[in-house]
């Protein structure tokens, strides 16, 4: 059994993190070492990087960091490419960041992005979007390997965040997350949330699938109204979409809030994010419900979700006041989407502990020097870099725009594998975030790739 295998058959261990390998540091280079021989053959950015900066073999971990491929690289696609629906250019531009050969995928008739991922998906290729605030979203492939690993390495992640509690089919669940759709947690939550849910007690919000061009769409209009391709009636359409989405939505949630304020003395489980939440508690507040008026056992899954919405500055103590949530009720983790996987909390310390598949790399915030502690142990800061041991389909080094601090060889509450004790986006701090060289450069021969 190879080193990779080895670490990688941990993804379906209830509690990997303490069950790790006592060589784990070792068992990690070898298996990044690994990786890197089988996938420089199989990517050809990942190849063309090795080459230009001289690295033949992976003999430490320093020389993992110029391989590392940015976040931003998976969404380094021309917007031309799906504005004139160009698929087979973005079959072109994915077979650049991906394992797999993408000459399988039928793109005859593809309409829109989400047409192009439901053909990838028939071709086995299982691509996830990001949410695409900016307009525009990563596309990351998965592998069916990918799935069949990860799915179960976040269900016990989600687990051990509530070690006084299990899943047993005897709660009634709500959560804002339909059951099918282009974001990688919509498939991880359908598996959560039925485990937990009592027959005929699973209420979503909607069950409208997530689709990538949803958040795609209005950058879109933009580029084609300005490049006079798109008129005046076409935007009014899309409005009008928005507007009677808006109100289904609206509608769907007064429906959800009877059915939870009818179900909130008996047990329950609630996933939603906080943004969402403050809705809720100033929902339920207009319509007298007090603080604390739910079972005594609720859970709450909760995070993310505060990006452009108005909180007050303890909207956390006030959510967990008015359900009557306490911390050990509270399951969180710490990941991103090219995660696989997830830094399950460690109750109750309020820290993030990483699985064994996944190598911790800190950097510098320029991203150009490993931070790690050359003697296996303390504490350190900087930008959240990792290689994924477990990633099939694409490769697994992975620069972050997240600045944390990571405890090596803490062995806190018998925990072997390096915390994570804090974490904050470079981008809402006041030092900024900074451009990547890595990502400019990776870029650049996705570009190189596609020209030739």
């Amino acid at each position: 059994m190879t080193a990779a295998d080895q670490l990688i058959g941990y993804a379906k261990s209830p509690d990997p993190y303490r069950t790790a390998p006592d060589d784990l540091a070792a068992l990690q280079l070898e298996a990044i070492r690994e990786r890197f021989a089988e996938r420089r053959q199989q990517i050809r950015t990942l190849d063309k990087r090795a080459r230009e900066t001289g690295i033949d073999e992976i003999r430490s971990l320093d020389d993992v960091v110029p391989l590392l491929f940015a976040h931003t690289n998976y969404k380094s696609y021309p917007e031309a490419f799906i504005d004139a629906g160009q698929w087979k250019h973005m079959n072109v531009w994915l077979r650049t960041l991906c394992t797999y050969a993408t000459d399988n995928i039928d793109v005859s008739g593809v309409r829109d992005v989400d047409d192009w991922l439901d053909r990838a998906h028939d071709a086995g290729h299982f691509l996830f979007a990001s949410s695409g605030t900016s307009g525009k979203s990563s596309f990351l492939d998965q592998s069916q390997k990918d799935r069949d690993y990860a799915i179960p390495a976040c269900l016990n992640a989600f687990d051990l965040s509530t070690p006084n509690f299990k899943p047993n089919h005897d709660r009634s669940v709500f959560t804002m997350m339909p059951s099918k759709g282009t974001h990688k947690m919509t498939e991880v939550s359908t598996v959560h949330f039925s485990r937990w849910a009592a027959p005929g007690e699973l209420y979503r919000l909607s069950d409208e699938p997530i689709k990538a061009m949803d958040s795609m769409r209005p950058a879109q209009l933009r580029r084609l109204l300005g490049a006079g391709k798109v008129g005046p009636g076409e935007i009014a359409a899309y409005d009008d979409e928005m507007v009677a989405k808006q109100r289904r939505r609206a509608e769907a949630m007064e429906t959800w809030l009877d059915n939870l304020v009818r179900r909130r003395h008996d047990p329950l489980y609630v996933g939603m994010m906080w943004g969402t939440a403050w809705q809720v508690v100033d929902k339920l507040r207009a319509r007298g419900i007090k603080d604390g008026d739910f079972h005594p056992e609720m859970i709450m899954s909760v995070g993310g979700g505060t990006k452009g919405a108005v909180l007050p500055d303890d909207y956390r103590t006030q959510i967990m006041r008015f359900f009557g949530i306490t911390e050990d009720r509270l399951p969180n983790s710490y990941a991103m989407v090219e995660m696989s996987g997830f830094c399950a909390l460690i109750q109750p310390h309020g820290v993030y502990a990483i699985p064994p598949w996944i190598v911790p790399l800190i950097l510098d915030k320029s991203g150009e020097v490993l931070l790690n502690p050359a003697n296996g142990s303390g504490l350190v800061e900087g930008r959240m870099a990792f290689f994924d041991i477990l990633a099939d389909a694409h490769w697994g080094g992975m620069i972050s725009g997240d600045k944390v601090q990571v405890e090596f060889g803490s062995g806190l509450d018998g925990v072997k594998t390096p915390i994570v004790r804090s974490v904050a986006r470079y981008q809402d701090l006041a030092e900024g975030e900074d451009k990547l060289t890595c990502a400019g450069s990776i870029d650049s021969y996705v570009r190189g790739a596609i020209g030739a």
